[in-house]
């Protein structure tokens, strides 16, 4: 194995400012998505929490059909215990794979608190980066020029989440759905969402300088 380059400024800053609480493995991810001339300028784990806003709704919606769909199997039954030795009621059992995939859905919360710890969120000098866990590793980046539209949602106690975006589109019978994409379930979400907009407000700048530079070299 060769020698470890020394870490410049940035990268040590960087390194210094991911949370305790993220594993080596997704700290390692972070520092390898990290451009070489990018500093973190916050970054932070959310809070483990069984109801999100997205299990809440897959999880109500799962106890519907569930429910459903045991009383489908069991009027197939005849609301009676199945009894073997008169051989196998197929019809009944096509209703078993619905049962089960309700299963799967009710347990969204569990999987929602587990994902929590393997999720960070990182703002930079130059983009948001939310790396969200679960069965893959997924892993967006927002430009300044994506984030027009930056705003909170509130707890008493100052947790919340920053909504800087949202992913919207219509399933196969034409219902429109919406998920809203940002830092979740965070601690201190006013001061997260004042220094996202400074990013922002910063970058807006610096292009108009760019501009106005630009125009004068072609004015001379």
């Amino acid at each position: 194995m060769g020698a470890q380059l020394p870490l410049n400024r940035n990268e040590r800053r960087s390194k210094a400012m991911i949370p305790d609480t993220v594993s080596p493995w997704l700290a390692e991810l972070v520092r390898e998505e990290l451009l070489p001339d990018e500093t973190i300028l916050w970054a932070e784990t959310p809070k483990p929490r069984f109801f999100t806003a997205g299990s809440t709704a897959t999880f109500a919606f799962a106890v519907v059909w569930t429910a459903f769909s045991l009383f489908w199997v069991a009027s197939a039954l005849g609301f009676q215990v199945p009894k073997f030795d008169r051989g196998v009621d197929f019809f009944a059992l096509f209703g078993v794979p619905f049962v089960l995939i309700g299963f799967a859905m009710l347990s969204t919360p569990i999987w929602a608190y587990r994902n929590a710890f393997k999720t960070v969120y990182l703002l930079t000098d130059q983009r948001a980066i939310t790396f969200v866990g679960g069965f893959r590793m997924t892993i967006r980046s927002f430009h300044p020029r994506e984030l027009r539209t930056v705003y909170r949602k509130q707890s008493a106690d100052g947790s919340g989440d920053v909504i800087f975006n949202a992913k919207r589109w219509t399933d196969s019978e034409g219902t429109s759905h919406s998920e809203e994409i940002g830092f979740l379930g965070i601690p201190d979400v006013k001061s997260v969402e004042q220094l996202l907009k400074q990013m922002v407000e910063s970058h807006r700048r610096q292009a108009e300088r760019r501009v106005m530079e630009r125009r004068d070299r072609d004015g001379e």
